[in-house]
């Protein structure tokens, strides 16, 4: 993989210099700076002196030479994961090779060095060797000067939009036709969710007993309404806030009176609610890991790096899928989609290696300035999901692919217009519903596929889920970069 690193211009250093004159703790005699290409624009189109960046620092080891020591590491690594992440790596991975060098924590000491320095540390990657921080100009020349810093990146992020709902000139009436519906006779059962599951063939599915028991799924999004009627009999074994780095994932009326968790709890709900004829999911029986990862206090919201501590978190402690209709574009051009490049990609390379069934939203970028598929979706065995509309058409704005490198994406398709989803927000109570759109409400209604999957077949792989869907999906005999291999065949790929 060619090198993102370039060294920063003179002019570029000769003002960070002057800017931390007065920063005693600041030596920078005798290091090297290296700062990337997307933080050293940052810097130059930074407003000033007082400018708060979000920032990647890079380690260049973890401290634990080779031998007896790192046998210790791996040790103590192996030791202090849950029993469910090493039933589940153990599908992926040899006996002997379930924990590796990358599971070992940064070191303490160059992690208390850059704390000493930031404004704060906001998030701490194992994976990537790396913190990511709040800091000013000033603070990353001091930071790019202390022993041990290898790199220095800008935290990219995402400004999340809200897509169009209008398909290719034809009607929302048109859009909405059910005539085309099999076995009405579920509708009572699931309500107005009935077009989204059905068209995936999953009443079968629930018909034959399946509901993701005993499978654990992750969602990764913008905080969840736990009140709500859908989700009184969910079981949640985990959950954690890393914006408010609490462990409630629930909005706080205190702090903000938008209801910013709308997103999350729509997404949940499409996956695993449970309100008999009203709305039903299809992963309904699983058990839940909720990490809040998005913060509407900023302007750039959706930000990588509590997205990576969210994964990292979740496969910790054992879950068998995550779903997560997030992504990243700012500061990134189309050539980083290449599946090894963007932060959250390598995440998520790294938790489909060990076993966790990555599914992700393409992104809502068609016809947009980015007009592509997006982080982490372009990574090699994440689930990409596009969306369709109830007559199982593309939609106006699910992302079409290749990614960088010429692979096709989306994988598989669901749909992602007017969505029947739980509502959550201000004085709405805990029974609101509403219609939604866009890749976000397709992905997790594919993640609650993956879940019955993986409670029929517990012994399959990444591989094996990504075949089974992608083999039976509707439009396998000539997948495209609108479809990708088509719409979801629940009871097919089952049954593969």
């Amino acid at each position: 993989m060619k090198s993102k690193t370039v060294w920063v211009s003179g002019l570029l250093a000769a003002l960070l210099l002057a800017a931390v004159a007065t920063a005693p703790q600041a030596s920078t005699a005798g290091s090297e700076i290296k700062i990337r290409p997307g933080l050293e624009r940052a810097l130059r189109t930074a407003p000033g002196s007082d400018a708060v960046l979000h920032v990647w620092i890079y380690f260049k080891d973890k401290g634990v030479a080779e031998g007896a020591s790192t046998r210790r590491a791996l040790a103590e690594v192996r030791a202090g994961l849950r029993a469910r992440s090493l039933q589940r790596r153990a599908k992926a991975l040899p006996a002997d090779g379930l924990v590796d060098e990358l599971d070992i924590p940064v070191r303490t000491d160059y992690a208390a060095n850059v704390q000493a320095l930031a404004t704060s540390v906001r998030a701490v990657s194992r994976w990537l060797n790396a913190v990511s921080v709040e800091a000013t100009p000033a603070q990353v020349l001091a930071l790019a000067g202390l022993d041990g810093v290898g790199s220095l990146d800008i935290v990219h992020a995402f400004r999340y939009e809200n897509p169009s709902v209008v398909l290719d000139g034809e009607s929302d009436e048109a859009e909405t036709a059910d005539a085309s519906e099999p076995n009405p006779g579920y509708k009572p059962f699931y309500g107005a969710a009935y077009r989204q599951v059905g068209m995936m063939g999953v009443p079968e599915l629930h018909a034959a007993g399946l509901t993701g028991n005993g499978v654990i799924v992750c969602l990764l999004d913008l905080g969840f309404h736990k009140s709500h009627e859908v989700f009184q009999s969910a079981r949640i074994i985990a959950e954690h806030d890393f914006v408010m780095k609490d462990d409630d994932v629930q909005q706080d009326p205190a702090v903000s009176a938008d209801y910013t968790d709308y997103h999350g709890t729509a997404c949940w709900s499409l996956l695993g609610g449970y309100k008999p004829g009203t709305l039903v999911g299809p992963a309904y029986g699983a058990d839940f890991i909720l990490g809040r990862t998005e913060d509407y206090r900023s302007e750039t919201p959706v930000e990588e790096d509590y997205w990576v501590a969210g994964i990292e978190w979740a496969e910790s402690l054992g879950a068998d899928v995550v779903s997560s209709s997030l992504g990243y574009t700012d500061w990134y051009h189309f050539a980083d989609m290449d599946g090894q490049t963007a932060v959250t990609t390598k995440a998520a390379n790294r938790a489909t290696a060990l076993g966790v069934v990555v599914v992700n939203a393409a992104g809502n970028e068609r016809g947009g300035s980015w007009g592509h598929v997006i982080a982490p979706a372009d990574g090699f065995d994440v689930l990409a999901i596009g969306a369709v509309a109830a007559n199982r058409k593309i939609s106006s704005f699910s992302s079409p692919g290749p990614t960088a490198d010429g692979r096709i994406k989306p994988e598989v398709c669901a749909m992602g217009v007017q969505n029947f989803v739980a509502r959550s927000g201000l004085n709405m109570g805990n029974a609101s519903y509403a219609m939604g759109s866009g890749t976000s409400y397709a992905t997790p209604l594919v993640a609650g596929v993956v879940a019955l999957l993986l409670e029929a077949h517990p012994d399959w792989t990444v591989a094996q889920v990504r075949d089974a869907l992608m083999s039976t999906a509707d439009n396998a005999a000539a997948p495209n970069n609108d479809y990708g291999w088509g719409i979801v065949n629940a009871p097919a790929a089952v049954r593969k």
